[in-house]
């Protein structure tokens, strides 16, 4: 009943406006629907978009710890070694001949001088002590009162103060003050006969020929104006393991002493500028055949230098 009230109560417009409603409800889900459809046919379609690697940052190796490792890695895998080749040999009282390309050819006899020196007792010890005592130069000084600089006035008067009388600032027992009895230059220079230093000489030459280290060169030659150091180090390679090295050369080579200026097992000597230190630290002794004479004449006793 009280439905049926409403219904009759209910005014002509609002019945009107009911379809109206129930019209515009079904025309909003249809919008509603089609405008996925529409959205899904006008969507661009997607790029294939590459992504950024991802790394990861490790922390640096502290350097003691990469040292230690590649230290390890280095003893583990050595890197190869050319075999040690002997050096040729000869007959006594000869050396053996040396050619440019570093094989040897045959032997040469050596002068009498170097072969049987006249041998004399303590003169090769004492000889190097003069050689040593000879290459120091000696110049270490101090100045005295006199050399310092400054000082010149009185730092306080004679009497009436209570303190030690003073005359300079650069007196001895002052701070800055000159220095009491310091070395002033000293000579280190030992003097030895002639023949001595002759004698002394041919020892060394001797004793580096008894042993088979003394080698004579044949003629020096390698490829291009400039030699480099690889050129003579291959080539001491192919005359054999000669170690510690010195060549003497008749004249000054500058082409061989630039190519050999920054090897540390090698000299290059002339035979006035061979020194007795340079005879016995060397291992092998290589002389070319023009500089055999002039180290002959220098070990002969009683020539004149």
């Amino acid at each position: 009943m009280a439905d049926k009230e409403k219904d009759k109560k209910a005014t002509p417009a609002a019945k009107k406006a009911a379809p109206a409603k129930a019209t515009a409800a079904k025309t909003t889900t249809a919008k509603a629907s089609a405008k996925p459809a529409a959205a899904k046919a006008k969507a661009p379609a997607k790029r294939a978009v590459a992504r950024p690697i991802t790394r990861v940052v490790r922390p640096p190796e502290p350097r003691e710890e990469r040292r230690a490792r590649e230290e390890q890695e280095r003893r583990e895998t050595p890197r190869p070694r050319a075999e040690a080749r002997p050096l040729p040999t000869a007959p006594a009282g000869h050396a053996p001949v040396i050619k440019a390309d570093g094989t040897s050819d045959g032997s040469v006899e050596l002068p009498a001088a170097i072969v049987s020196p006249t041998k004399r007792r303590g003169v090769l010890f004492q000889a190097l002590l003069a050689s040593l005592a000879n290459k120091r130069q000696g110049t270490s000084a101090t100045k005295n009162r006199a050399r310092v600089a400054g000082g010149g006035a009185k730092p306080w008067r004679q009497k009436g103060t209570g303190r030690a009388r003073q005359g300079s600032t650069r007196s001895p027992q002052w701070r800055h003050g000159g220095v009491v009895f310091g070395p002033n230059g000293r000579r280190y220079k030992q003097r030895m006969p002639a023949k001595m230093r002759h004698a002394a000489f041919a020892e060394a030459l001797a004793a580096q020929a008894a042993n088979g280290r003394m080698l004579v060169v044949d003629e020096l030659r390698f490829d291009g104006d400039r030699p480099r150091a690889r050129d003579v180090v291959e080539w001491l390679a192919r005359v054999g393991e000669t170690g510690r090295a010195v060549l003497v050369t008749a004249e000054t080579d500058e082409r061989v002493g630039r190519a050999t200026a920054n090897l540390k097992q090698f000299d290059l000597r002339t035979p006035g500028t061979l020194r007795l230190e340079d005879i016995l630290r060397a291992q092998t002794v290589l002389v070319l055949r023009p500089a055999l004479d002039g180290l002959a004449a220098r070990a002969t006793v009683g020539s004149a230098e």
